[in-house]
């Protein structure tokens, strides 16, 4: 268990924010924004400084059902107005709003004013290629300053950014730009990985054989690359550096999208989940500058693609609450800086930083000496997401990152929310893993299979009663999809798709998502429990559970691991793990087989794909495929089964 610095809590956004409202808790203010959205998003809204071209008629249309909700309705708007323009009426425009470090070590920065005038000059180059609010713009970019000028010079335009992971393969990048009906990419020609160059714009030149609407695209010259002859093909010195520092930023309506981020499924083409200027405004001032205190004056270190939402999320956030942000390019983990996240939130004096729970497994199996040379001293706040944690893995972060000093705070939302269900604040004892509290609007649940409530400590599905401000309104072009995906199941209620429990004492559990849940001989469980009793014994490192068929049982636990450095797995081993699954977990969750490999199938975002593990294992068809950071991870698995039989 952890508790915040008392000055922390006294000193934070938070407690500030009720104060003002004249509410004791955050749990009062909770019920009141769940029992009265109108007043609470409104408050919201006072507090980020939204500025609004035209003011809403109505904050919240409910008429035509909670899947049809429409917010600020008749209201425009611009979300750069209020990032950018706002933070330099405020006096900012010299502050520094991105402090950049390259792989080599490399430093850029950009104050607000650079910024906004950066955004305006991709604004005026797409104009005057022609295109139009409303149209897609796709961004294929490395994570570098100018990416964060693509994004918001797209939505300066009142166009839509499309972000694309910067290592999707071509198949991945002509799906997406196809269904979102691209006319122009922002690109870079290469990005650097290990001091090598890895030429994207050859990626993206052989994609747009397959996407006949892109008419524009716009390369910067990073590593000397020549421009396609092409009338299509320019060069960013020539359109971009050139163009207007002073575009007006364009009104749109609240309801209109500023963003699809595609996210993947198991089976079909990727989801175009689409978010409004409003909407990711709102939630992020919600979730990140209320829940995850920041403040004007953090530097803020999440490492991250803008490609995943937590790219857009982390800018917005930084700008909404007029902070720095941090933006590292490569990986948090090198050859040679195997601590690299840490290492640069010493040396950038970071106060801010998110984590994910597989990266700080992977730091564990490092030798720790080098962590006593890093001043962490200037950290507050620790936020982590993605993956569902393990006690070691928690106390671990506690001890080496936080310093038992900085608040770690843990939240789980997703995509389609552009942030948080469940979160934990600077204002609660925050318990190992778990989840503070339900995130403010959200009208969190717990629901038995037939629709009822569940009871406190029971596992079920986790729902949003009370849409908040921020999820999103469509899965892009494909309305039947959408009401399909996430309404069906509950009517009325939005589900999310995880398995979670929340204790008497109000702390939220994550169990694994619903759709890797493992029933075994009527009895279910999520994945991360079987796991974590194999990771807990230090002889694995990850590890994934999946349900295989069995002729007894009809279904059997399968695991598939990764060992330990110096470990080398045998059959006494595997009997040990089984052994420990059944006295951790339960007798009938004891794996039928467990397996070694040397690594497990990755989002870029270090989420491990089960789905693909199970594809892999059984042969069957994986599905969608471009979310996965190493391919090279299947085979191993498939040929686990061919070597058995």
């Amino acid at each position: 268990m952890f508790q915040s610095d008392f000055d922390i809590q006294r000193s934070s956004t938070l407690a500030a924010f009720l104060d003002d409202c004249g509410i004791d808790s955050y749990e009062d203010l909770a019920r009141r924004a769940n029992t009265a959205p109108d007043w609470f998003w409104g408050r919201v809204i006072d507090h980020a400084g939204i500025r609004f071209n035209r003011p809403y008629a109505m904050l919240r249309d409910m008429s035509e059902g909670p899947d049809s909700i429409r917010w600020a309705v008749e209201g425009t708007l611009n979300l750069t107005e209020t990032c950018l323009d706002a933070r330099i009426a405020d006096g900012l425009g010299e502050k520094i709003a991105i402090d950049w470090v390259g792989e080599d070590g490399s430093r850029r920065q950009w104050t607000y004013a650079k910024l906004a005038a950066e955004a305006s000059r991709v604004a005026s180059a797409l104009a005057a290629r022609g295109v139009q609010p409303g149209q897609a713009v796709g961004i294929y970019m490395p994570m570098i300053p100018k990416i964060e000028a693509a994004f918001l010079g797209i939505a300066r335009l009142g166009a839509i950014a499309v972000p694309l992971f910067s290592g999707f393969a071509p198949h991945a990048i002509v799906s997406r730009l196809n269904d979102a009906g691209a006319v122009a990419v922002l690109t870079a020609d290469a990005t650097p990985r290990r001091g090598k160059p890895i030429w994207m714009e050859a990626t993206l030149a052989e994609a747009l054989t397959e996407v006949p609407s892109v008419h524009t695209v716009c390369s910067l010259r990073r590593f000397g690359g020549a421009v396609a002859a092409s009338a299509r093909d320019l060069d960013w010195a020539e359109t971009v550096g050139t163009a207007s520092p002073d575009f007006a930023a364009v009104p749109v309506k609240a309801e209109d999208a500023f963003l699809i981020a595609y996210t993947s499924g198991t089976t079909g083409r990727p989801k175009g989940v689409v978010h409004t200027h409003l909407g990711v405004q709102a939630k992020a001032t919600a979730d990140f500058l209320l829940c995850l205190d920041m403040k004007r004056d953090d530097r803020h270190l999440w490492m991250t693609d803008m490609g995943w939402v937590m790219g857009p999320l982390t800018l917005l956030s930084v700008l909404l609450s007029g902070a720095t942000l941090v933006l590292a390019e490569g990986a948090p983990s090198m050859p040679g800086d195997p601590f690299r996240l840490l290492r640069l939130a010493s040396d950038m004096k970071v106060t801010h930083m998110g984590v994910a729970p597989t990266l700080v497994r992977q730091f564990m199996t490092q030798d720790p000496a080098p962590l006593s040379g890093y001043d962490l001293s200037p950290l507050r706040i620790v936020a982590s997401t993605g993956e569902p944690w393990t006690d070691d893995a928690w106390l671990w972060q506690l001890d080496h990152i936080c310093r038992r000093r900085a608040v770690p705070l843990n939240i789980s939302g997703g995509t389609e929310l552009f942030g948080a269900i469940l979160t934990s604040t600077v204002l609660h004892e925050v318990k190992p893993g778990g989840f503070s509290a339900q995130a403010l609007g959200v009208g969190a649940k717990v629901l038995r299979e037939d629709g009822s409530e569940a009871a406190p400590g029971e596992v079920g599905e986790l729902v949003v009663t009370q849409p908040p401000m921020g999820l999103t309104p469509a899965i892009w072009g494909d309305r039947e999809r959408y009401l399909e995906t996430y309404w069906s199941t509950f009517p009325g209620m939005w589900r999310h798709g995880d398995w979670v429990r929340c204790d008497p004492h109000g702390t939220w559990y994550i169990l694994g998502r619903s759709d890797d849940t493992l029933n075994i001989a009527g009895k279910r469980i999520g994945p991360p429990e079987i796991e974590a009793a194999l990771t807990e014994t230090g002889k694995v490192v990850d590890a994934a559970a999946i349900a295989a068929p069995d002729d007894i049982k009809g279904v059997a636990v399968v695991c598939v691991c990764v060992a330990a450095p110096g470990v080398s797995p045998d059959d006494a081993l595997v009997e040990q793990l089984r052994d420990r699954v059944g006295e951790v977990v339960s007798k009938p969750f004891r794996p039928r087989e467990i397996h070694f490999v040397e690594a497990l199938p990755k989002t870029r975002s270090m989420k491990t794909m089960r789905r693909i593990v199970r594809a892999a294992f059984l042969n069957e068809d994986p599905g969608d495929l471009s979310s996965i950071s190493n391919p090279e991870t299947m085979q191993p698995i498939a040929n686990l089964r061919k070597d058995k039989s």
